[in-house]
């Protein structure tokens, strides 16, 4: 068992660099690649949401293991331990909120004519879905980014005190 919880406090920093390095390589290289090559936005759509959605299976995992890590970390920190939470909570949200959210109303979209007062509703609705997913994306990039840097201070203390 102590062997598991070294090894779990070993990743916690990989993890977070993975999580925020493939967060980067899904939002700025892969969709944007996606709806700029392909020509149908529905398909576009849909394979977006396939890639959102099985990303979202990624974070759930990294989030957990930080977690997991943390919490086998003899000296634990509330904050980090915070941010960690927050950031598993946030993949949950993704996972089973805004992720079938953006798909169901994108599929409503392009059942409806376009003449149809839904038809502005739904996009309106869409597009709000969007922003927030966008929002929460970079509040998530930007915590971390703020999260690496604060597990790197605190390995350095730890190995400080463990030299002295």
């Amino acid at each position: 068992m102590k062997l598991v919880k070294s090894i779990l406090v070993e990743l916690i920093l990989p993890f977070i660099l993975c999580w925020f390095f493939m967060s980067v390589l899904v939002d700025i290289v892969a969709i944007p690649t996606v709806f700029k090559n392909i020509s149908n936005l529905q398909e576009a759509g849909k394979i977006g949401m396939t890639v959102f959605g099985r990303f979202n299976c990624f974070e759930i995992f990294f989030g957990s293991f930080i977690l997991l890590g943390l919490l086998s970390l003899k000296e634990k920190s509330k904050l980090m331990i915070s941010i960690s939470v927050l950031l598993l909570l946030l993949s949950f949200f993704y996972t089973f909120y805004m992720t079938p959210m953006i798909a169901q109303t994108s599929i409503k979209i392009h059942q409806v004519l376009v003449t149809d007062p839904q038809y502005e509703l739904l996009q309106k609705q869409h597009n709000f879905y969007h922003i927030a997913y966008r929002y929460f994306d970079t509040v998530k990039l930007l915590v971390l980014l703020a999260f690496a840097g604060l597990v790197i201070r605190f390995n350095i203390r730890r190995i400080h005190k463990e030299c002295v």
